[in-house]
Order: C-alpha cells, then structure tokens, then sequence
C-alpha cells in the first residue's frame, strides 16, 4: 500500500496494528480514513487521489453496517470524491438512502441511472428529494409549475410503493425516515376516533364504510382509498394505522377482519403486524402526505355522517369485548384461517 499523504499520515499506525494483531482492521480504517478526510473543506488532488482508491477498495470488502455507516458520514459533505458517492449510491437501499437523499454530489442524470439501474426502493428515495433540488420562483407562474411538479412526483412515488413488493415496500417505509418531515395537519388531531370507526368497519366487514373513512381521514380520492383497502399486500393499511397511531392490536383485528387474502394468513398478518412495529410515525405520516398530492380529496363528508354505531353486528361494536380486545393473533388456529 502506498504511504499515506500527510492527511493521512495517523493511518500508519492503524495499519500496523491491524497487520501484527491479525484480526479485521478494514472497518475501523473505513471509518477513521472517512473522519480524516470530512476534516477539510477541501483537498489537493493527492490525498482526493489517496482516500477515493483506499475507500473504494474498503468498501467493496466491508460489511452493510460499515458502509451504511460511511454513506452517512459523507451523504452531506459537498466534497466527496465522485466515484465513493456513486459507488454507495448504487449499493443496497440501507447503505444508499442517506445519499440519494442528500448527497449534493449526484446530478439529475446520476439520480436517473440509478433510478433505471437499482429499482423501485432506491426510486422512492430519489422521488422524495427531487422537489427540494426544484428551483423555487417568487411568481405565480412558478409556483404553480413547481406545484405540478411535485404532484407529478407524488404521483410517481406512490405508484412505485404500489407497484414494489414487501420487500421492496418495507425498504421505502424505512428510509421515507430521511425524507423531509411531513406537514403538520397530514391526519386529523381526533384520530382515536377514527381509529375507533375503523375498527367497527372492520370488524364489521363493511369495506366500503372502512375506505370512505380511509378517505376522509387521510384526505384522498376515493379510488386511492379503495386501493389502499383491497392491496393483498397489507404495508398500505399498516401505513394508515401508523399514521393515525392505532394501536397494534386494533391493526392486527382491522387486518384480518377487512381484507380476506390478508386475514386467511396468520403468518401475513403476523409479519405486516410486525412491520409496523417497524417503521416510524413520521415515515407514515409522510407517506401519507405523499397519497394526499398525489391523488387528494376535494371534499369530505363530515365524520358525524361516518360510519353509524349500528353499522356493527351485535357483539362486534367498538369498544370490543375484553376477549375481543386481545390480540386476535393469540386466538386464532394455527392453519392461518380465521375460526
């Protein structure tokens, strides 16, 4: 190996250690030759020369903890060395979220490659970046472009979730976390009760009680609703639930009482219960955000016109019966079928 420039030149040490102990040096030389480069605003061509061949070799030999770990480091610094940011760009979603999400570095043509290169999770995080690179115009007529533009891209973004599969729609759920932040207003402040109505829809069976409340409470079109209702896949309802704070138990129920490809399968259930455990309120919520441009509202029923107490077969009317209340994963038979 070359000797290190004088950047660097505290590597020597490190390296020495790793070749006389004999245990796996290359992550914590990843980690420390990425802290001394972010030290400088700048560099001179040698030691740009020095950390791109060293990081490039380190990375295609560590681990996913240890690269994710350096593309956090350098998602922000304007700095890097093109062929390390394009390189962790194009790496599994859990090292590239960070810099496809902020990375300066990567142009509209990178992002594109990528896009076509990588696949829908990968594409998902490009979408949610792309209206904060738009060019903001102080006149009507660029607002209003600027408005097309993002729900052009909203659009986009939630087709791509519901065309991916639960691979693919967890790895999206997981990094909308390095998505701007929702706005606030996204879901309504009295969500306890539209949870509550869900859950009597559901329970109920009554799917098109349960997707006009979906509708209303998330303020998008009918026929999103209905799609997010009737996915087989179950990551949509699980975003609903996320995002209107429902407990787990009360999504479990909702699960396997709305949508019968969904609840025949315990372990489906299982897993999708498992998922929202998962990801976050915020990553939810901006979906959620991303379902409303996309595909909004223009007006609602008021909630006093919802669903109607009696909507609900006797003994099934929320709040549920203390056995009711449990979660039904605990009491339903191990072939996967509701008895």
């Amino acid at each position: 190996m070359a000797k290190p420039p004088p950047t660097f030149a505290s590597l020597e040490g490190l390296l020495e250690h790793g070749k006389r102990d004999g245990f796996d040096i290359r992550p914590t030389l990843l980690r420390v030759l990425t802290d001394l480069y972010l030290q400088k605003p700048a560099h001179p061509p040698d030691d740009e020369r020095y950390y791109t061949e060293l990081a490039l070799r380190l990375i295609a030999s560590t681990d996913v903890a240890a690269r994710a770990a350096v593309a956090e480091r350098l998602a922000a610094y304007p700095a890097a060395p093109r062929a390390v940011i394009l390189r962790l760009a194009n790496d599994v979603i859990d090292v590239a979220g960070p810099i496809l999400q902020h990375s300066p570095c990567l142009t509209a043509a990178d992002l594109e490659l990528i896009k076509a290169d990588c696949g829908s999770a990968h594409a998902a995080i490009i979408a949610t970046r792309l209206p904060a690179d738009t060019p903001q115009g102080g006149d009507r007529a660029s607002a209003g472009g600027a408005e097309g533009l993002a729900h052009s891209q909203a659009g986009e973004l939630a087709e791509l979730f519901f065309a991916a599969g639960s691979a693919e729609r967890r790895h999206i759920l997981l990094n909308l976390d390095y998505a701007p932040p929702a706005p606030a207003g996204v879901v309504p402040e009295r969500s306890s009760e539209i949870v509550e109505r869900l859950e009597t829809a559901a329970l109920a069976h009554n799917v098109d009680a349960f997707a006009r409340e979906v509708e209303c409470a998330l303020g998008i079109a009918a026929r999103l609703a209905r799609r997010i209702v009737s996915d087989e896949l179950g990551e949509p309802i699980v975003v609903v639930a996320k995002a209107l704070r429902a407990p787990r138990a009360v999504l479990e129920r909702i699960l396997l009482f709305v949508n019968p490809r969904i609840g025949q399968s315990v372990r489906q259930v299982y897993e999708l219960a498992t998922r929202y455990d998962e990801i976050s309120t915020q990553a939810a919520l901006r979906l959620a955000a991303i379902w409303q441009q996309a595909d909004p509202r223009e007006d609602c029923t008021p909630r006093s016109q919802g669903i109607p107490r009696r909507a609900a077969p006797e003994g099934l009317r929320s709040p549920a019966p203390a056995a009711a209340r449990r979660p039904l994963l605990q009491r339903v038979g191990a072939s996967g079928r509701r008895h």
